[in-house]
C-alpha cells in the first residue's frame, strides 16, 4: 500500500489531512454538528423515499421493462447513498468534532470511494435514461426489438464494473481518477444535452402532424405509444437531470478552487456544505417521481398505505 500512497498527488493528501486536522476544525464545531444533523435527516429520507420508489416501480405497468430497470438502478444507487455515503459522512464530521483524526481519515476515504462508485453509476444511468427516451421516440416499432431487457441488464452491469474500476484507480493514481471523473461528467452532460435537443426537435416536428394519434399509431402499430404519457416521462427525466446538475455543480466548482488555489477554512466549510447538497440529490429524486409521474405517485401511495395497514 505504501507505493500506492506515494503515487497519489499532494493535493489529495493535503485535502484529506486538512479535512481531518485540528487546524481546520477549531471554531467550526457547531457548523460541523449542523451538517451532521442535516446528513442524518437526508440519510433517512433517501432510504425511505427510494425504498418506496423501488416497491412502487414493481406495480407500475406503463413503463417499458428496460426503462423501468434504469429507473430502478437510479433509485437503488440513491438508496445506497442514504445507507452508505451519508452515514460515513456523519462519522467523518463527528470524529472531527471529537478529535478522533484517525477515524476521520478512514471514514473520509471510505466515503470518497463509496460516493465515487455510486455517483458515477447515477451519472451513467441518468444518461442512459435520456438515450432510452430518444430511442423510444426515434426508432418507433424497432424500439422494442432493439432495446431489450437482456441488453439493458448487460449495460447496467457494465456501468457498475466501469464505476468500480474507475474508483479503484484512486489507489494507483489520484490524478487519473480526477481526470476520468471530469471526462465522465462532461461526456454525460454533453450526451444528455444532445439527447434532449434531439427529443424536443422531434416532439416539435410531431406537433405539426395533422393527427397526433394517427402519427404515433403509424410509428408503432404493434405497440401504440401514448404521446401524452411519453411527454410526461421525458419531462420527469429532464427534472431529474436538472436536479442532478444543480446538486453536482457547486461541489465540482469548489473542488476545482481547492485544487487550484489551495484549501482555506472558508473553502473547506463550503466543500462540506456542497458535499451535502450533492448527496441531497438522492433524497430529491423520489420527490420528483411523486410530483411528475402520476403512475409512480399512485403506486407509492398504495405502497405506503399497505405498509401502515400491515403495521
Amino acid at each position: 500500500m505504501a507505493p500506492a500512497n506515494d503515487s497519489k498527488s499532494e493535493d489529495q493528501e493535503t485535502l484529506t489531512d486538512l479535512l481531518c486536522s485540528k487546524v481546520f476544525t477549531k471554531g467550526i464545531h457547531d457548523e460541523l454538528r449542523w451538517i451532521s444533523a442535516l446528513n442524518i435527516l437526508l440519510s433517512v429520507s433517501a432510504f425511505l423515499g427510494n425504498a418506496t420508489v423501488l416497491l412502487a416501480l414493481s406495480k407500475v405497468s406503463t413503463l417499458h421493462p428496460p426503462s423501468k430497470l434504469l429507473f430502478r438502478t437510479l433509485a437503488a444507487t440513491d438508496l445506497c447513498v442514504g445507507v452508505i455515503s451519508q452515514p460515513l459522512t456523519v462519522v467523518s464530521l463527528m470524529s472531527q468534532v471529537h478529535g478522533e483524526l484517525h477515524v476521520c481519515r478512514y471514514a473520509s476515504n471510505a466515503r470518497f470511494l463509496a460516493s465515487c462508485v455510486l455517483c458515477t453509476v447515477s451519472l451513467l444511468t441518468s444518461t442512459a435514461i435520456n438515450i432510452d427516451r430518444l430511442f423510444a421516440l426515434s426508432l418507433g416499432l424497432r424500439y422494442r426489438q432493439f432495446v431489450t431487457l437482456k441488453r439493458m441488464y448487460a449495460i447496467v452491469i457494465f456501468f457498475w464494473i466501469l464505476s468500480i474500476a474507475f474508483t479503484a484507480a484512486w489507489f494507483i493514481s489520484t490524478p487519473i481518477t480526477v481526470l476520468y471523473g471530469g471526462l465522465v461528467l462532461f461526456s454525460c452532460l454533453a450526451t444528455s444535452g444532445f439527447s434532449y435537443a434531439k427529443i424536443f426537435i422531434l416532439l416539435r416536428r410531431n406537433q405539426n402532424q395533422v393527427d397526433t394519434r394517427t402519427f404515433w399509431r403509424r410509428q408503432n402499430e404493434a405497440a401504440p405509444v401514448n404521446a401524452s404519457l411519453y411527454r410526461k416521462t421525458v419531462y420527469i427525466v429532464m427534472w431529474v437531470q436538472l436536479a442532478l446538475v444543480v446538486c453536482y455543480l457547486p461541489f465540482s466548482i469548489i473542488q476545482v478552487l481547492i485544487t487550484r488555489r489551495g484549501a482555506s477554512l472558508s473553502l473547506i466549510l463550503a466543500w462540506r456544505y456542497a458535499g451535502t447538497l450533492l448527496l441531497f440529490n438522492s433524497s430529491l429524486n423520489p420527490l420528483l417521481y411523486c410530483w411528475k409521474m402520476k403512475a409512480v405517485k399512485k403506486a407509492m401511495k398504495e405502497t405506503i398505505q399497505q405498509l401502515f395497514s400491515s403495521c
